[in-house]
């Protein structure tokens, strides 16, 4: 794929707005980079002309954009990191473990930076998320600036991490982390800390290690191998921690799946490296039945084929994802952020209150802002499923109390709900459930219609 230093904008706005107004507030453009095109000769064109911040824009204009890269890396074509997706604005690396991404003192040839120059060398390296040097999975790099200000913060990231000893089933470790006093490196749980919160699931557990899928609500400097320590259950090989490295060299600590939205053509993107074999061979037990993910590419398939409905995205294990889609995708109308946020406060507290409480394993939003997800145990069937999301609905329709857990001390988001628009936008996947039947949970099912 070509490298690309020019971006194109069309203004969509009705209304006439100022060319800052629309690159800042529509598009996600930083102030910084802005002042740094607006210093670039030809940096913001409109039909081929230099357009100022203060002047007007109008509905179809195209505004272009033309960025200064360049790369101060030096390129080495021979690094082996296999890239698992690109696009123009972004590429997103499987980093095998001992690879820094940065280059430092130490590290001046070998790191995913030099393998980016190798690739791009017009483009300057923007990494961003970062993984540990010993830290195997995704790695996300942005290959402008305007790329990189629209990711950051934006991607969704799921660890897996084989720790010693036998975890819960489920479980939270919320634990301020600060940096131990003595050492520039090394990372402690502290009263004094910065707040930190890790999520996690069992998947497996061998009698020696337990396989944990991982969920970050903060992100700080090694949370998950500080957390794990903290709870007496050290990362295996993270002897920095209290790990040993008598079964595997490095912290068996895998990114395993991201998920984001393309910021040059806004799709939805969810990309999977599996465990690496290091991590797999400490985990694997003769005596326990490998369970395997079943990839169900609901990203891939023909959208147009699908509308308003409930469908399966995925089975992990003993975990199966259910997308709720209450408008159809693609279709250029969306469900509000306040209402979808409504909805979702309201099916939560429905399910963690119905017969089903101990088969729902987490609720959250879709980032096309269609409708929402859920996930269950395997032990919950196809039937009840639907069911629940049949009584759910029917319950938010005539909800008119306050709604549950959206204050300020529950809710990151407390001011932020439409239980009038939720109301309404139950109803038509409300009157689609009518009927629905197993196999319709099926995406494939409705891409043969």
């Amino acid at each position: 794929m070509s490298t690309v230093k020019e971006l194109k904008l069309t203004v969509e706005t009705d209304a006439p707005v100022t060319l800052q107004y629309f690159l800042i507030g529509e598009k996600g453009v930083s102030k910084r980079l802005l002042t740094k095109l607006k210093r670039i000769d030809g940096g913001i064109t409109r039909d081929g002309k230099t357009v100022r911040s203060i002047d007007t824009v109008y509905k179809g204009d195209v505004i272009v954009l033309r960025f200064g890269d360049d790369s101060f890396l030096e390129p080495n074509p021979n690094l082996d990191v296999p890239a698992v997706y690109e696009s123009d604005g972004v590429i997103v690396f499987n980093k095998p473990s001992g690879m820094p991404v940065h280059p430092s003192i130490k590290h001046q040839g070998d790191t995913l930076g030099n393998k980016f120059a190798a690739m791009f060398p017009d483009l300057t390296f923007r990494a961003v998320n970062r993984l540990d040097r010993d830290t195997s999975g995704l790695c996300v790099v942005a290959k402008n600036a305007l790329a990189a200000n629209a990711l950051q913060g934006r991607c969704e990231k799921v660890y897996y991490a084989a720790v010693t000893g036998e975890i819960p089933e489920t479980g939270t470790i919320d634990a301020p982390i600060a940096r131990e006093r003595e050492s520039i490196i090394i990372r402690c749980v502290r009263e004094d800390g910065q707040r930190a919160v890790t999520h996690y699931r069992r998947i497996a557990y061998n009698g020696r290690y337990s396989l944990a899928e991982i969920h970050l609500e903060t992100g700080r400097t090694h949370q998950i191998r500080v957390h794990f320590s903290y709870i007496g259950h050290p990362l295996a090989g993270d002897d920095l921690y209290g790990g040993t490295r008598c079964d595997i060299g490095r912290q068996a600590l895998h990114c395993g799946q991201m998920n984001f939205t393309d910021p040059i053509t806004g799709e939805e993107v969810t990309v999977r490296a599996e465990l690496p074999d290091d991590i797999k061979a400490i985990i694997k037990s003769d005596k326990q039945e490998e369970k395997k993910m079943e990839r169900i590419a609901s990203f891939s398939v023909d959208h147009t084929k699908f509308g308003v409905g409930m469908y399966i995205s995925r089975i992990d294990g003993d975990v199966i994802s259910y997308d709720v889609r209450m408008v159809k995708p693609n279709g250029g109308v969306y469900v509000s952020n306040p209402s979808l946020h409504t909805i979702e406060h309201l099916f939560a507290t429905y399910a963690r209150n119905s017969e089903f409480t101990d088969k729902i394993v987490y609720v959250g939003p879709m980032g096309c802002r269609t409708g929402f997800y859920f996930l269950t145990r395997d032990t919950m069937s196809k039937e009840d499923a639907i069911k629940l999301v049949k009584d759910a609905f029917e319950f938010i329709s005539k909800y008119d109390e306050a709604i549950p857990g959206c204050t300020a001390e529950e809710c990151g988001n407390y001011l932020e709900h439409d239980l009038e628009s939720a109301k309404k936008d139950v109803l038509p996947l409300l009157k689609k459930l009518d009927g629905y039947t197993p196999e319709m949970l099926d995406y494939a099912w409705h891409a043969d219609k």
